[in-house]
């Protein structure tokens, strides 16, 4: 018992010294120790930026974008979506977005979605239809058929069925697009997309439309003039952005078609 008493009193002993040492607290004159500067809770969050992709693409359409979002500090992940040829319907594209998600962040996890010709309105679905604005911070989609595309009638597959002016589906996700408002939505277009008919298609009525000249469809994303413009949507203090080099990725390199649903994640992102 004696023993257990000695143990206890050098704990004690050793306590009191440890208090002993402490520096001492703010002086009685009132006067306020300062406070350490504020952490910055948005580097704390760390930003993530899903990227869906269009029609008959994949994940690795989005290297060169994703290559100079990590120079900006941002980590992107790229989800390919299969198969992407219109031959599905929009919901089930838009069933695997959501399981990507679920398999790779936390519920509470805010997130940016960039969503690029088709996959901008899988993305649309997905936060409009299955829950997905309340866990995101900025949207922004890229040539995407808003209201449809006259391109969609050369095809009789479900998800073109989807994609012509005026069909139900896009006459259904519009009749509430406001809810879009509370978010930061922009809507990146351009009127030489000869994908996109008539190129007026990629307009919202609702947050920002960003007009890009870009001569190709796909150059929205892949043209430096493109992913500077997608850039300056996702980060603050643009003025201080890199300039975007393309001699690196003038010829992409190819890539494996991925499983159903698989993401990308670009290796090197912080």
């Amino acid at each position: 018992m004696s023993e257990i008493r000695n143990r206890l009193w050098q704990q004690y002993l050793k306590a009191s010294q440890s208090v002993r040492e402490l520096p001492p607290g703010p002086p009685a004159t009132g006067e306020v120790v300062p406070l350490p500067p504020a952490v910055d809770l948005e580097q704390l969050r760390g930003t993530r930026t899903i990227l869906v992709h269009g029609y008959k693409d994949d994940a690795s359409v989005f290297e060169p974008l994703a290559s100079y979002l990590t120079e900006l500090g941002l980590k992107s992940y790229a989800v390919s979506l299969a198969p992407s040829d219109c031959s599905v319907p929009l919901e089930t594209l838009a069933q695997q977005l959501e399981a990507f998600i679920e398999r790779n962040f936390l519920s509470r996890q805010e997130l940016d979605f960039v969503g690029f010709s088709l996959g901008g309105i899988v993305t649309r679905y997905y936060l409009q239809r299955m829950g997905g604005l309340a866990r995101t911070n900025r949207f922004l989609t890229v040539a995407a058929p808003h209201h449809g595309t006259w391109l969609a009638y050369a095809s009789n597959l479900p998800a073109a069925i989807q994609l012509r002016p005026n069909s139900d589906f896009l006459l259904d996700l519009n009749a509430d697009a406001e809810s879009l408002a509370g978010i930061q939505f922009t809507s990146i277009w351009s009127p030489f997309d000869l994908m996109i008919l008539p190129s007026l298609s990629s307009r919202m009525p609702i947050g920002e439309n960003r007009l890009v000249w870009s001569l190709q469809h796909q150059g929205l994303i892949t043209s430096p003039r493109g992913i500077s413009a997608i850039a300056e949507q996702l980060l603050t203090g643009t003025e201080n952005m890199p300039a975007f080099a393309s001699s690196e990725y003038e010829s992409p390199p190819a890539y494996d078609n991925r499983a159903t649903g698989e993401g990308l994640e670009f290796q090197g992102q912080s």
